[in-house]
């Protein structure tokens, strides 16, 4: 059946109560001047629009993500942003609220772990994809609001990806990934829901922390090796031939999977993870660069195939070990083989994480 937004007695998009009081949960009870929704939306090509809409102005927020919502996807940043200028974390001083973002099934026995119940849950219009969201009394700093987050995701299953305070979701809206385009609803609204940090915390697991020693030689080695600095969405685009799309995912090559669930992720230490194949222990599979070639050749990443590996990866990717020599241009007879299959400007371009 075809989702549509109802409409009001000019034909404009008329904001549901839903939208509203999704939009009054992030704006808070009284929003301070010079606070803004960020509010993005799909314009094509993989590229994104965005205005900043002063939180005081809840209604003009969602009549503007209502005109949208009929022929794009649209997203609003969680944590409002302290100015117009910049949409990164860096604007961002703190929020009241935290989230997670939850993408299989078994939400309702997960969320019997936890005695404090969302204030909001949003379905994103993907079956068993949830948004939940707890307010806050108090407006809570940044670094807070992210340990917080990735505790509750490691609780209740959510997506470890998706803690930051820069983080953007879907409003109730429409979802156009699917077609038609299906709603995204709120579920359960519970606005006497409100809680201090502190007695989240309470029953939240700590964080396990790595050993120092272990994170200094993790770090040595991604500094050393070339292809341990390449962006995840690049050597995904190179090796798969698909682009990761605005939300960082794709459709993962390793099952059937109609609606994207390999989440790509920024930076290479993180690499990339599927949901949607768990490993026997129940836990994403995923990795790094050395990881998904292995799965999509089928060479082992440890033992003496770890070195076929690398040198078909530094084939691909340009990698040049020895400073003494250039780098070949593939022969004939090696163009057909899967780990060749990167364009000539692609493989003259490889991206870099740089740190920035």
């Amino acid at each position: 059946m075809s989702a549509s937004l109802p409409v009001n007695k000019i034909g404009e998009p008329e904001p549901s109560r839903d939208l509203l009081a999704y939009l009054r949960l992030l704006a808070g009870p009284s929003p301070a001047p010079g606070r803004f929704f960020d509010i993005r939306w799909t314009t094509g090509e993989q590229r994104m629009s965005r205005r900043f809409v002063p939180a005081q102005r809840t209604s003009e927020a969602a009549h503007l993500i209502g005109r949208l919502a009929s022929r794009a996807d649209v997203y609003v940043g969680v944590a409002l942003s302290d100015g117009q200028r910049d949409g990164t974390k860096h604007a961002i001083s703190g929020s009241h609220m935290l989230y997670i973002d939850r993408d299989h099934s078994g939400m309702q026995r997960d969320l019997a772990k936890f005695e404090y119940p969302p204030t909001m849950e949003v379905a994103s219009g993907t079956p068993d994809h949830l948004h939940l969201y707890w307010r806050l009394h108090e407006h809570t700093p940044s670094q807070q609001v992210e340990s917080a987050n990735r505790r509750i995701a490691r609780l209740l299953g959510g997506d470890p990806a998706c803690v930051d305070v820069a983080r953007i979701l879907r409003p109730g809206t429409l979802n156009h990934k699917h077609d038609p385009p299906r709603p995204v609803s709120l579920v359960a609204y519970r606005p006497d829901a409100h809680y201090t940090l502190a007695e989240l915390l309470s029953v939240l697991p700590a964080l396990e922390r790595s050993p120092a020693r272990a994170e200094r030689r993790a770090r040595e080695h991604r500094r050393d090796d070339p292809l341990q600095r390449v962006k995840p969405a690049h050597y995904i685009r190179l090796l798969t031939g698909l682009a990761p799309g605005p939300d960082g995912k794709i459709a993962c090559p390793f099952h059937p999977d109609s609606t994207p669930s390999l989440h790509v992720y920024d930076t290479p230490e993180r690499g990339w993870a599927c949901y949607g194949c768990p490993t026997p222990d129940g836990k994403p599979r995923g990795g790094d660069i050395y990881t998904l070639a292995s799965m999509l050749w089928g060479i082992p990443s440890r033992g003496p195939g770890f070195i076929e590996l690398r040198a078909r990866l530094d084939d691909v990717f340009r990698v040049d070990r020895d400073a003494a020599s250039r780098w070949r241009a593939p022969r004939a007879s090696e163009r057909g083989r899967p780990w060749g299959r990167a364009r000539e400007p692609d493989r003259a371009q490889p991206q870099l994480d740089r740190g920035r």
